[in-house]
């Protein structure tokens, strides 16, 4: 009886702990889903269209991606200030408060506007790179290996490729040709990559008309940069992100393996203050000491400010619940400018003359010119015709200066036609005369 009896109290005991380790179970399930949620389908379908991209700008895309409320509003500056150059960018963006890779970013106009305008690709690509930024950056090598294989992926005008083979690693760099140009690759992941061999479809970038077309890609402009963008590269060998310990003053011209090992450069780490978004659910579960912690003292600081703490972890809504906080942060120019006008407007002096025209107040002024007809004042006027004749003639204004006056041919002030006919007179008496004399 003693037997049975614990038997059936052990059978009993058996059947009662089954459910708390199905309930346990279950829970690590849960959490190792929730941790690996990205699968190495979707990591390869978010990384085809950048896995080509030159090494400097795959990372401050891979940088970029963390901070994605600055990608929009990156995108909104660009897009209404488009007639700026890369040059002018870097001098207007100086002393805005986004990322460095973010600003960086800012002179590729069409990259920065598809990266802004597919918010799901963006987080995906965000949450990878927090969770595990080592694993992206494997299989950015493997879509590498494969694009090499096909042949689509070769030094060319617009890139330089370099293959490199450490222990059972074979490492894969991409720089441009010319240092300070960069062009950005456009193509289809099915044609590029070979077969494709994932059940999840790749994502393709759309790409402008005008891109000039070479071994199956489609190349954008060149954008010249300065040597302030190149202060990001990769550490393939230890598979993480490194920037540069201060601005690049100066183009390297070296190997980019030896570039990354150098004591300039450090590894890159998030920053959690400057990030104004929720982190999603994977992420938070892969480091909840890091992330977690960053969720509550952004929510406490949304909750003393806006008194409510439920908010959608979602992109799209922390991007309108931060607008408010993004336009306080604008530089005030227009209204400094507009103030500036009013200023100016009230203490606006007379306009004073030239130097030129200051004395000309007391001279005489001219009288304008008057085009007159003789004959009609010959036929209309009651005085005689060579009174009006000599009325028609314009009137002699004396100036002040000491000019000689006009002498008379007269000595004196008769007439010189008068003085012709006393002289005919003369001359006929004296001939009257003669004839008189003559006859006697």
């Amino acid at each position: 009886m003693k037997s049975i009896t614990l038997s059936v109290l052990f059978a009993l005991s058996s059947t009662a702990a089954l459910p708390a380790l199905a309930q346990s179970s279950t829970g690590l399930t849960q959490t190792s889903a929730s941790t690996q949620q990205y699968s190495d389908a979707q990591l390869d379908s978010v990384l085809a269209p950048i896995a080509l991209y030159p090494d400097t700008l795959l990372t401050h895309i891979l940088i970029a991606a963390t901070y994605p409320l600055d990608v929009v509003a990156a995108d909104r500056w660009r897009q209404s200030n488009k007639h700026l150059t890369p040059q002018q960018v870097d001098n207007v963006l100086a002393n805005v408060s986004w990322d460095p890779s973010v600003k960086a970013l800012a002179s590729f106009t069409d990259l920065l506007n598809t990266m802004a305008n597919d918010l799901q690709w963006l987080q995906q690509l965000g949450d990878n790179v927090l969770i595990d930024q080592s694993r992206v950056l494997d299989r950015v090598q493997v879509l590498r290996q494969h694009a090499h294989n096909t042949g689509n992926l070769v030094t060319n005008d617009y890139i330089e490729v370099e293959t490199e083979r450490r222990h059972t690693r074979e490492v894969i760099y991409i720089e441009p040709r010319q240092r300070e140009v960069v062009y950005v690759p456009y193509y289809d992941p099915h044609i590029v990559y070979g077969h494709w061999w994932h059940t999840t479809s790749p994502v393709r970038w759309r790409h402008q008309v005008s891109y000039h077309h070479h071994s199956n890609v489609f190349w954008s402009p060149s954008i010249h940069l300065s040597t302030a963008f190149f202060f990001g590269s990769v550490h393939w060998h230890n598979r993480h992100v490194v920037i540069h310990r201060e601005p690049v003053r100066r183009y390297y011209r070296g190997s980019p393996r030896k570039r990354v090992v150098s004591k300039d450069y450090r590894r890159w780490e998030h920053n959690t203050v400057h990030r104004r978004a929720r982190y999603s659910n994977p992420v938070v579960h892969s480091a909840p000491s890091r992330f977690e912690k960053a969720g509550v003292a952004r929510a406490k600081h949304l909750s003393n400010k806006q008194g409510t703490i439920n908010r959608k972890p979602s992109i799209e809504h922390a991007l309108k619940r931060n607008q408010s906080h993004v336009r306080s942060e604008k530089p005030q120019r227009n209204n400094t400018l507009k103030q500036l006008k009013r200023d100016n407007a009230k203490s606006v002096a007379p306009v004073k003359a030239p130097k030129r025209f200051a004395n000309r107040g007391d001279e005489i002024q001219r009288l304008p010119k008057r085009h007159v007809n003789r004959q009609h004042i010959e036929k209309t006027s009651p005085q005689n015709r060579s009174i009006a004749r000599e009325s028609t003639k314009p009137m002699r204004i004396e100036r002040a200066n000491n000019k000689p006056k006009r002498i008379e041919r007269a000595s004196n002030n008769r007439p010189v036609k008068r003085e012709k006919s006393n002289r005919q007179v003369s001359r006929v008496e004296r001939s009257v005369s003669r004839g008189n004399s003559d006859k006697h």
